[in-house]
């Protein structure tokens, strides 16, 4: 009797820093693999700026998503799950789906099914502040917690802005979330906790991975990382340097998404 062969192909924009792969992509793969019983786990990256590097730098060959389904397929594989570990259903996000799309369109004897960005449904807004509750600095009255977002000029950008709502519910945390590239930026927050009194600044990036964007733009030496910015304006600031990976929260809730897309495909 012939066994179906099954794969789960767990998708990140990836970076690379080797030490933030392992502390926060490698446990969330791991989480979702632990959820899909049956189905042989792989790694893909979107990045492509960042697949070059590993190659050239690091000697890692990670493959883009197409590359991937495309060895699958070779490989024998029938079903494969797509999971994404990106934030939004951005830019990144929709290209995969179209590359998913088009596979399927040249491989219509395989099943292939993609699951949910972390933001991407009503419930999962509430789930991530919880989890970001539990995962942040406690505050107290003169302190905030600042994430750093992303950012994106897709229309997915409005997400932040959903999560805000949400993150102004808890009531042992004091959080904002500023972007690197879209609003709400960090001069536009900066200036609503200088009117609130706020002394204390923990920074922390809002990333899958604490990377490029964590230990430079955030927690630079430069003039204008967010540390000196806002040290500049009179803030105390602390770096916490984790990307939401390292969570046992988020690996949870990437857990559940994956298992809810094994369901999906009715494996």
């Amino acid at each position: 009797m012939n066994t179906v062969k099954k794969a789960l192909l767990v998708v990140s924009f990836g970076t690379s820093y080797l030490q933030a792969i392992e502390n926060c992509i490698s446990p969330v793969e791991q989480a979702i693999g632990r959820a899909a019983p049956g189905f042989d786990v792989y790694r893909a990256f979107t990045s492509e700026m960042i697949i070059r590097k590993l190659k050239d730098v690091s000697k890692i060959a990670i493959p883009s998503p197409g590359e991937a389904l495309q060895v699958l397929a070779g490989q024998g594989y029938k079903v494969v799950a797509v999971q994404p570990t990106h934030i939004l259903a951005g830019t990144e996000y929709h290209d995969l789906a179209r590359e998913v799309e088009a596979f399927r369109t040249e491989h219509p004897d395989m099943k292939v099914i993609l699951g949910q960005p972390l933001l991407y449904e009503n419930r999962d807004y509430q789930q991530t502040a919880q989890a970001l509750e539990a995962w942040m600095p406690k505050t107290s009255g003169q302190e905030v917690v600042l994430l750093m977002g992303h950012g994106t000029e897709h229309f997915s950008n409005s997400s932040y802005f959903a999560l805000q709502h949400y993150l102004d519910q808890l009531k042992t945390r004091a959080v904002y979330v500023a972007n690197v590239e879209a609003p709400p930026v960090l001069t536009e927050v900066m200036a609503k906790i200088k009117d609130e009194g706020v002394k204390k600044v923990y920074l922390m990036p809002f990333m899958l991975v604490a990377g490029d964007h964590a230990r430079n733009d955030m927690a630079g030496e430069d003039g204008d990382s967010w540390y000196n910015i806002l040290k500049s304006h009179g803030f105390n600031v602390q770096v916490c340097l984790h990307g939401l990976g390292e969570s046992e929260d988020f690996q949870k809730i990437y857990a559940e998404k994956g298992q809810w897309l094994i369901e999906k495909c009715g494996c």
